[in-house]
């Protein structure tokens, strides 16, 4: 295909990689005899969609879509299941609160940006495999392959996306850097690893298989890359954030569903309806008062009092709030009240309680989970335990993405390993994070300055992007060194940058009037 053979003499690359700076200066690199032949990969995807079994779906046929019918079910009734991960996923969807959870990991773990470098095995920058680097997560971000129709290739940030998922759900992420026929980088294909099974081998190691349906696939490749969090060692298979929370979760739906049913017979007001009955019998028809070989008259009256009150009944069941109910005086009407009597402590405490025990068992403070009644300084205390706690899940995106990356760039050529990271977590908005930024730039071009960093390291951190061929080395040039900088305070409105002032001026007066012939001083 014209496509990928393009990309193929794009990235065609020698075995003896070297790092070329703007400047045209080629600097070695000790390549300690790679040759990325040797890697022994697939040249086609090994990893199977769960979805994709061979008993539910043949080639040809469309997808079955699960229709979980929540608003008739009882989310209780999850219990059932068998499986563990799968009663964890239905309460994650159909729970608000762990719903709420996994959604909060994923917006705060999976940052709009990221910065992806590749570097020499002594940590120096390599600008060539960091260009081949930038090529190909665009490929994967924007540019598919139009040659294929409909391109099922996922952008970095939706990978992401459901690894974070999987990482909320089942406590590891798993996916398959896919290959072509010229091993060049096709996509990354996540994994569900509730698939995925491990087998001892003689010498300790684990071989990774997945199993779909009838089938059991090798995934002792290369290729594939695996990652939990907070892996425990006495087992091999990772544990999920959530399931301290199915417990809580259970008794807060339970309650809930007393509580509906508590609103409907004591705090909703009820009407009451009470019959004469010596009324209703004085207007008892005559036929009734007679009795007949079939029943006697006792039957026949009590029929009678039966259809008065399911008449009534439906009336009275039928009517809407803003209908009046006339009737005779044969017939009282009335509330059924709970009267002074309140209960709304008891169900604030147990409310509390159960509120709490969710929010410890999915690892989500309350201020995320919309619980926090406290101050806001304790919310804030509460976002930035939280944002500890995402950051966890985003080392683990960073760990996998770097090292399916850096398998891409080796099977080209290079000698290197790529450092993978979003950007850090912060609740401000951006327009509130200029003064920050402010602070960062001038951090950065101080190392630029020093030679700390290259140029195109500066250029990265900075705009995300390399630094163009047409601009001048600033590394090591001191540049900074004769320029006066003010230390400012970002949190504060009133520092000297923020009011653009000279603090040593003052109004006050240099001369006393006394000089000045009783005029103002000067």
């Amino acid at each position: 295909m014209a496509f990928l053979s393009g990309v193929k003499q794009f990235f065609s690359r020698n075995s003896a990689a070297q790092s070329t700076p703007k400047n045209g200066t080629k600097v070695s690199v000790q390549q300690n005899n790679f040759n990325p032949s040797q890697i022994k990969v697939p040249k086609q995807q090994q990893g199977k969609a769960v979805y994709l079994t061979k008993s539910a779906v043949s080639s040809g046929q469309p997808l079955s879509n699960e229709d979980r019918n929540l608003v008739n079910t009882d989310i209780t009734s999850f219990r059932t299941e068998q499986d563990t991960q799968k009663v964890i996923r239905k309460f994650a969807i159909a729970m608000p609160d762990l719903s709420a959870s996994v959604a909060a990991y994923i917006r705060m773990a999976v940052t709009k940006t990221y910065t992806a470098t590749a570097k020499n095995q002594d940590g120096t920058f390599n600008r060539d495999a960091t260009t081949a680097l930038q090529s190909i997560l665009t490929r994967f971000d924007v540019l598919k392959n139009y040659e294929e129709g409909f391109s099922n290739t996922a952008s970095i940030r939706a990978v992401a996306e459901m690894l974070a998922k999987e990482l909320r759900y089942y406590g590891a992420c798993a996916l398959e850097l896919v290959l072509d026929k010229q091993r060049l980088p096709v996509r990354l294909q996540p994994i569900t690893v509730t698939s995925i099974k491990f087998v001892p081998e003689k010498d300790g190691s684990l071989k990774p298989i997945q199993k779909v349906d009838s089938d059991e696939i090798d995934l002792d490749i290369p290729t594939f890359f695996y990652r939990p969090i907070d892996q425990d060692l006495l087992t091999a298979y990772p544990d999920s954030p959530l399931e301290a929370a199915i417990q809580p979760a259970l008794f807060n739906q339970q309650f809930m569903n007393d509580l509906r049913r508590i609103v409907r017979q004591a705090i909703h007001p009820r009407m009451k309806v009470t019959i004469n009955t010596e009324s209703i019998l004085a207007q008892m028809p005559a036929y009734y008062q007679e009795s007949s070989d079939d029943e006697d008259e006792n039957t026949k009256v009590n029929k009678y009092i039966q259809g008065v009150v399911d008449s009534i009944a439906d009336t009275v069941n039928d009517m809407e709030p803003e209908d009046a109910f006339v009737s005779t005086d044969s017939i009282e009407a009335s509330y059924i009240t709970a009267g002074n009597n309140s209960h709304d402590s008891e169900i604030a405490n147990l409310q509390n309680m159960i509120d709490a025990k969710v929010a410890t068992g999915t690892k989500t403070l309350p201020a995320i989970l919309g619980y926090g009644s406290a101050s806001s300084n304790i919310a804030s205390t509460e976002s930035l335990l939280f944002m500890k706690s995402a950051e966890g899940v985003q080392f683990a995106l960073n760990d996998i993405f770097s090292q399916a990356l850096t398998l891409a760039l080796r099977l080209m050529g290079y000698d290197i390993y790529v450092d993978f990271s979003f950007g850090s977590i912060n609740l401000r908005p951006d327009a509130e994070l200029e003064a920050f930024k402010a602070m960062e730039q001038s951090r950065i071009l101080e190392q630029l300055s020093y030679g700390f960093i290259s140029d195109d390291e500066a250029s990265l951190r900075l705009t995300g992007k390399l630094a163009p061929e047409s601009m001048p080395e600033l590394s090591g040039t001191n540049f900074t060194v004769n320029k006066s900088s003010v230390s400012e305070n970002p949190y504060s409105n009133t520092s000297q940058g923020a009011l653009n002032q000279d603090l040593n001026q003052t109004n006050t007066p240099k001369n006393a009037k006394s000089k000045n012939g009783g005029k103002a001083g000067n």
